[in-house]
This record gives C-alpha cells, sequence and structure tokens, in this order.
C-alpha cells in the first residue's frame, strides 16, 4: 500500500501537467522548401523547390507530406509562451527530432529545417485533413 501511493500520486501529477495543442491551432499548414544545393564530398547536388504540408492533430500525432511523400509521426510541446509554442516533432523512420515553432497570433509555423534543409514558414491551411 505504500508503493501504490506514491505511484498513484506521481502518475496523476504528470497527467495533469501534460499540455496539448488548443483547438484553434489544429489542422493543415502548408508552404514551400525553397531550393537549395546539398554537397556530399565532392559532389554537389541541386534539390529543387518541394510543396509541404503538416496537419496537426489533437492526439499528439502529425502527418507530413512532401511533395508526394508521406510520413507519420508525433509531436511534444517543449515550451510555451505568450506569444509561440514550441514543438519537438519525431518522424517515422527518422533518428533526428526535427523542432517547429508554432506562432500563435498570426497562425504561422515555423519549420526548422534540419542542416542544409532552409528554415521554412508554413501558413494555416484549413481544419480539414487534406493530406
Amino acid at each position: 500500500m505504500r508503493f501504490l501511493l506514491p505511484v498513484l500520486f506521481l502518475v496523476l501529477s504528470l497527467s495533469a501537467y501534460s499540455q496539448v495543442l488548443k483547438k484553434k491551432n489544429l489542422g493543415v499548414y502548408q508552404g514551400e522548401i525553397p531550393a537549395y544545393v546539398l554537397g556530399l564530398g565532392e559532389e554537389v547536388f541541386q534539390v529543387e523547390k518541394a510543396v509541404i504540408q503538416i496537419e496537426l492533430q489533437a492526439d499528439g500525432t502529425l502527418f507530413e507530406k512532401i511533395d508526394s511523400k508521406e510520413t507519420k509521426g508525433s509531436f511534444l510541446i517543449l515550451k510555451e509562451d505568450k506569444n509561440a509554442v514550441y514543438l519537438e516533432v519525431k518522424l517515422n523512420g527518422q533518428y533526428i527530432p526535427e523542432n517547429y515553432v508554432l506562432y500563435k497570433k498570426d497562425k504561422r509555423l515555423e519549420r526548422k529545417g534540419i542542416y542544409p534543409q532552409p528554415d521554412v514558414f508554413l501558413r494555416y491551411y484549413s481544419k480539414s485533413p487534406t493530406l
């Protein structure tokens, strides 16, 4: 019984502090990743621009679509302040987490690109899933 009470308290306190995105911030965000140059050793590749769509869902999952490639993942709220929500995104099959910043006032999502990908701003598109 002595062991059960601290475990119950810990579980309840963690669930009380869990954060979720507000309903008005959920939905589809769309933008365009600009073209960039990828250097691998002595070889240099030109990567063309691509359309990106990200759908944030209430259960903490997200869908990312870059041109025709779709990936599912999850997001975690790292920090929230008056102006922005900082998210850490783990996509399936990707070992390095990505960082996103959701600006509340102008409904804009910033995707911090993993080097050499450039950062991209996505605009709020709709509440209905289009992916």
